[in-house]
């Protein structure tokens, strides 16, 4: 077994445990009793990114990203189904999940349509864009937290982890010679740089940044 083999087996294991990070945030929910004040746009566009990755994997018979992206959306919508019994105001939710629908559809019927020799290629596109497009989320909390002045809602252990998976998969993507991947992780991992430089400047309201030790900007009442 070569490294990179080694590599491919780390990336699919650690991505599928990344994916497991938004459960301290279902924790937090739980905590407080509500979703109110969290967003979920960064669980919904994600999931028309895997869909589109799981297709490209399909089509090029990429078992790494269909095991990813398979496992990635079942536990995506386990997260989305938690944030609806949290979230007293659902319509924002029930209208995202179904331009999630319309979306797939329209992508995998143009798709469809493209020459055979083509459509790799079209699907591989897509994706990255999609990936690039996920990254609305990322900047809506930035600009979010910016009018806030705070970083309460952003939660410190997914931003961790996002860096040290997007360092990886633009590492994965520059040695297979996929630009699609590579570009679409460097670009998120530029947003998810910009999203940590927040907690120094808009510390947390109620809690302490793990590792980087900001916050909080609320003294706890003795």
């Amino acid at each position: 077994m070569d490294l990179f083999t080694l590599f491919a087996y780390w990336l699919t294991l650690f991505s599928i445990g990344f994916t497991f990070l938004p459960v301290f945030q279902i924790i937090e929910w739980r905590a407080r009793g509500t979703a109110e004040g969290f967003s979920s746009v960064n669980l919904v566009l994600p999931m028309l990114m895997m869909s589109c990755w799981l297709r490209h994997g399909f089509m090029t018979s990429d078992s790494t990203n269909i095991l990813i992206n398979t496992v990635n959306l079942v536990i995506f919508s386990f997260y989305i189904l938690c944030f609806a019994y949290y979230q007293p105001k659902r319509q924002y939710l029930i209208g995202q999940v179904l331009s999630l629908i319309v979306s797939v559809y329209g992508i995998f019927s143009y798709v469809d349509q493209q020459p055979v020799d083509k459509a790799n290629d079209v699907m591989g596109s897509i994706a990255a864009a999609t990936q690039i497009i996920g990254l609305a989320g990322g900047l809506y909390e930035i600009k979010r937290a910016i009018g806030l002045g705070h970083t309460e809602y952003i939660p410190a252990s997914l931003q961790f982890g996002i860096f040290l998976i997007s360092i990886q998969w633009t590492a994965f993507g520059l040695i297979v010679g996929n630009h699609y991947i590579a570009i679409a992780n460097f670009a998120g991992l530029a947003v998810n740089l910009f999203t940590i430089a927040l907690y120094f400047v808009y510390p947390p309201l109620t809690w302490r940044v793990p590792i980087i030790g900001t916050g909080p900007q609320q003294k706890k009442k003795e």
